[in-house]
C-alpha cells in the first residue's frame, strides 16, 4: 500500500496534528532508517523546523497524531497522555456481528518480538466499545482505550472474537475480499482502525481542544462495499 500524504488538522505555536495515513510510520524505526514518517512531513511544512513526538500510531492504523514543537510542550503533551488526561476514539470495522456495548478488561503482556498477548502477568488494560453501525458479517466499532498499551485495541478484540479487518497479527492473514454480483471481487489489505476523536483540556486555553480527523478514502472504500451497507444518506444504525 502507497501511503497517502498526512493532513494537517491543527497548528499553532505549541503543537501541529496531522490525520496520518495508514502506511506511514508515525517516528523512525530503527529497522527502516530511511522510510518517511509523519515527523519528516511536519519538518518539512516547518521549512526545517524540529518537532517532537509525544504519541505514536501503528504504521497501518490511520487517524490523529499528536506532535509538539518545543520541548516543553513535548513535556506538557505526554504528561497528560501519560496521567490518561486524555480521551481517543477509534474506528475499528470487525469481523462478526457484534451484539451489544461492551468492555474487554483483560491485561496485556509485551513480548520481546514486539507483539502483544493477553497474559495474567502483565499490565491492566481496558478497552471500551460502542457499536457505530452493523452490517452483514461484520460491525462498525466505536472503541476508546482507556489505557494506552501497544496494540491494545488489536489484541483485544481479537481475543474475544472480533478482530480488526486485515489484521495480520492478531487476526488471519487472509486479504479481505467481498464478493460482488456480476462484478469482479472487491479486496482491500487496509487495516480498519482509524483513531478519529482526540479530547483533552488544553493548557494554553484551558478549554477543552477536540481534534477530529475525517475517514480517509481507503477506509470508505471498503464500506461502501460491504454487505448490507446503508445507501448514502442514510442514518447509520448506532447505539450510541
Amino acid at each position: 500500500m502507497t501511503a497517502e500524504k498526512p493532513e494537517m488538522l491543527f497548528n499553532d505555536s505549541e503543537l501541529i496534528v496531522f490525520n496520518k495515513p495508514a502506511g506511514l510510520l508515525s517516528i523512525r524505526d530503527p529497522r527502516h532508517p530511511r522510510e518517511r514518517t509523519v515527523l519528516d512531513a511536519a519538518g518539512e511544512l516547518l521549512k526545517g523546523g524540529k518537532v517532537f513526538p509525544v504519541h505514536r500510531l501503528d504504521k497501518e492504523t490511520s487517524g490523529i497524531l499528536i506532535a509538539a514543537k518545543t520541548p516543553a510542550a513535548q513535556k506538557k503533551m505526554s504528561g497528560i497522555i501519560q496521567d490518561r488526561r486524555i480521551r481517543k476514539i477509534y474506528l475499528a470495522l470487525v469481523k462478526g456481528e457484534v451484539k451489544r456495548n461492551n468492555k474487554i478488561d483483560l491485561p496485556i503482556l509485551r513480548t520481546p518480538s514486539g507483539k502483544v498477548s493477553i497474559d495474567k502477568t502483565g499490565k491492566p488494560s481496558l478497552t471500551v466499545y460502542r457499536i457505530r453501525q452493523r452490517f452483514h458479517g461484520f460491525t462498525m466499532l466505536e472503541v476508546e482505550p482507556k489505557t494506552g498499551r501497544t496494540h491494545q485495541i488489536r489484541a483485544h478484540l481479537a481475543r474475544v472474537g472480533h478482530p480488526v479487518l486485515n489484521d495480520r497479527v492478531y487476526g488471519n492473514r487472509r486479504t479481505l475480499v467481498i464478493e460482488r454480483a456480476g462484478e469482479e471481487p472487491f479486496a482491500s489489505k487496509r487495516l480498519m482502525l482509524h483513531c478519529g476523536d482526540v479530547l483533552f483540556t488544553y493548557w494554553k486555553t484551558k478549554k477543552t481542544l477536540h481534534l477530529q480527523a475525517p475517514l480517509p478514502a481507503s477506509f470508505n472504500e471498503v464500506i461502501e462495499q460491504l454487505p448490507g451497507a446503508p445507501q448514502a444518506g442514510a442514518p447509520p444504525d448506532s447505539t450510541r
